[in-house]
């Protein structure tokens, strides 16, 4: 390569007289040695804006933005495979519990309380379900082929998924009318259910939710009175499978996608979802959307 690398500055400096087919042949020999498993690799550039040096610099251009594609690749495929691991992982640990207490029941049977033994096992087989589900939203959601999007009364569709929560706090809105957003019904419906499902495992005593127009945008913002988030997780709370308190029981803290889920439904249209400090001192999840009238 060092060799080839020689060559080629001899021809840049050569000017017209070493001629283009011998430049054009340096560089294909360049080319021709670079590893395909390594695109660090450039052609060597000199002072001047001959066409033959003009040709390199360009070449060293796409050079560069296939590295840079390389590397999102590489990238892309490390989160892939974390993913396929982490939720390998929370798949098996329901699955693990439901085979231990089959096992046992086969084992022991005149030990075995039925109803108990159901009750469990089926609590295991929901669990799994649920995961799936997630998982199944999760990846349509990465397709971006939905087509039943339509007009939304985010006001409404707020007092509807409020209606049929039987959390423990207080729930206190603060709605403007008529903020309309262009969606799909049932994910922001979803969306809205893992945020007040999130506050309602975090709030001690009070939920408040508001929401207004904000510019060109909609603006939901749903506060929960406990502890907080800590600034260096409010990025990493919206990941696959993260759950920050590590005493939480499985069953209490959901499958660890909620968020994750949010966060995707807020980017599928066109929205954003991030955490801020919540007045009353815990968290605040912050919604925007662009409104309908500028869809």
């Amino acid at each position: 390569m060092a060799e080839g690398s020689a060559d080629m500055r001899k021809v840049f400096r050569g000017g017209p007289e070493a001629g283009c087919i011998d430049a054009i042949a340096a560089i294909c020999v360049e080319l021709a040695a670079i590893d395909v498993g390594d695109l660090s690799h450039r052609l060597p550039e000199v002072h001047g804006n001959g066409e033959i040096v003009r040709l390199a610099r360009t070449i060293n251009t796409v050079l560069g933005r296939l590295e840079e594609a390389d590397r999102r690749v590489e990238r892309a495929l490390d989160q892939q495979r974390q993913f396929a691991l982490d939720a390998s992982h929370e798949l098996r640990t329901p699955l693990a519990g439901l085979r231990v207490r089959l096992e046992d029941a086969q084992m022991y049977p005149d030990d075995i309380d039925l109803t108990d033994l159901l009750d469990e096992a089926l609590g295991d087989l929901c669990r799994v379900q649920s995961i799936i589900a997630d998982l199944l939203l999760l990846a349509r959601l990465g397709t971006g082929n939905e087509t039943t999007m339509k007009e939304v009364d985010l006001a409404a569709l707020v007092r509807e998924v409020v209606a049929r929560d039987a959390g423990r706090q207080e729930i206190q809105l603060h709605l403007d009318p008529e903020v309309t957003v262009y969606a799909v019904p049932s994910h922001i419906n979803r969306m809205l259910t893992n945020l007040l499902d999130n506050a309602h495992r975090h709030a001690a005593q009070t939920i408040r939710i508001s929401l207004r127009s904000a510019g060109d945008g909609a603006e939901l913002a749903i506060a929960d009175d406990g502890e907080g988030i800590a600034q260096a997780d409010r990025e990493r709370i919206f990941h696959r499978f993260v759950r920050l308190d590590s005493a939480r029981s499985r069953d209490c803290g959901g499958t660890g996608l909620g968020l994750a889920i949010a966060h995707d439904i807020a980017s599928a249209h066109n929205g954003s979802l991030h955490v801020e400090d919540s007045a009353s001192g815990g968290a605040c999840f912050v919604l925007r959307m662009p409104l309908a009238r500028d869809h």
